[in-house]
């Protein structure tokens, strides 16, 4: 989830109560033994355990966990680094379930893409056929909702929203709600003819499936993707503070702010909704993220036009519909208060990679951690 806690000094209001050899002999010396040289895997090991560590020694992240698999390599990595909680020093685990953010809403497109699939509705639909009295309805399609071209308003940045938030943390919020905010605020710009990240397309898809379907999108989500990969950690939260389960405290909004508590189970969830409110593990996100980019859960005509990724404002990353692409690696990123992630799969390189932070800090996130853990794998191979 985009953050912009920066603009508002309503945060101070918190404090009180939130990455060639297997053998190699060289001249012979005296006593004939062999000059071992360490393995490729041991040796990209190391360079994604320096990656890791520096991040720990050069900034504030408080605590990590990592799953890199690239069988292709002999790269079978899980590592943590920090901790999980800065009072205790308690250690972290990989087993550890943590807020997935924005990586919600490749699930929440794929649902959707496959009710495309199954000819429910079409990319070319109009928003105005499920919301007919919202603003300018009649010219933004399905498809822009999914790739982020729609120009509608993102709630998150909006001060009525932040006004709530901050005032009544627990409050239950509703995607009609959210909604009702943003239909107040002007297109960032016209339907289709640019990119913005806005965490509201992902709302209104959230509710186009529930309106197609007449069931709830946790529901969707959950049978329609959680049970066919049989994972058990991998939730959609409809709302609560609470992470169930076995989980790191995670600490800022968007800024390093040491005066403040563990902010990862202070607001109530519901207002991240369709855009951001899952929980998972690493181990889960990685049978998911191969299952999501292989196309495990789409035709694949439509698979294919999901992974055609556009230039956006995210850096290097490319974007389709509800994914990221860089390096040939799909997936997507998540960040939400007191977590931040990312989660992608290469099927050229066979590799995935899970990352995250017990902490959500702007400019400091495993999504900017990529090139170097990609260097440390592929360095000396390409």
């Amino acid at each position: 989830m985009k953050k912009q806690f920066n603009k508002f000094p309503l945060v101070v209001l918190i404090a009180s109560v939130i990455i060639l050899s297997a053998l190699s002999f060289s001249g012979c010396k005296k006593d004939k033994s062999p000059d071992i040289q360490p393995i490729p895997s041991k040796v990209i090991d190391n360079k994604l355990k320096a990656v890791l560590d520096s991040v720990i020694a050069n900034t504030h992240v408080p605590g990590l966990v990592a799953g890199i698999w690239a069988p292709n390599e002999g790269v079978d990595f899980v590592y943590t680094a920090g901790v999980s909680d800065l009072e205790t020093k308690a250690p972290l685990s990989p087993d550890m379930i943590f807020r997935i953010g924005s990586n919600t809403k490749t699930f929440v497109i794929t649902v959707l893409l496959q009710l495309v699939d199954e000819e429910l509705l079409t990319l070319d639909d109009k928003l105005s056929t499920y919301f007919p009295d919202f603003p300018r309805a009649d010219e933004v399609s399905i498809e822009m909702l999914t790739n982020m071209r729609s120009g509608i308003y993102s709630y998150t940045n909006s001060e009525e929203f932040y006004n709530i938030l901050i005032t009544n943390p627990t409050h239950t919020w509703t995607s009609d709600e959210l909604i009702a905010i943003v239909a107040e605020y002007p297109y960032d710009f016209d339907p289709g003819t640019d990119f913005q990240y806005s965490n509201t397309n992902t709302i209104f898809a959230g509710r186009i499936i529930e309106m197609i379907t007449g069931l709830s999108l946790e529901y969707n989500i959950r049978t329609r993707i959680i049970d066919p990969l049989k994972l058990i950690n991998t939730v959609y939260l409809v709302g609560g503070t609470q992470i169930p389960g076995y989980h790191s405290n995670g600490y800022y909004i968007g800024e390093y702010a040491p005066e403040l508590p563990a902010s990862l189970e202070y607001f109530d969830v519901s207002w991240a909704g369709a855009a951001g409110s899952m929980i998972s593990t690493i181990y889960e996100l990685n049978t998911y993220v191969k299952a999501l980019v292989d196309g495990s859960f789409l035709s694949t005509e439509l698979q294919q036009k999901r992974l055609i990724c556009h230039e956006s404002n995210l850096g290097s990353w490319k974007y389709g519909m509800g994914i990221w692409e860089d390096k040939g690696f799909y997936g997507h990123a998540g960040s939400i208060f007191g977590c931040t992630s990312l989660m992608v799969y290469s099927p050229e390189k066979n590799c995935s990679i899970i990352l995250w932070y017990n902490c959500q800090i702007e400019g400091t996130t495993p999504a900017y951690m990529f090139p170097d853990i990609f260097n440390a794998i592929y360095s000396n191979m390409n």
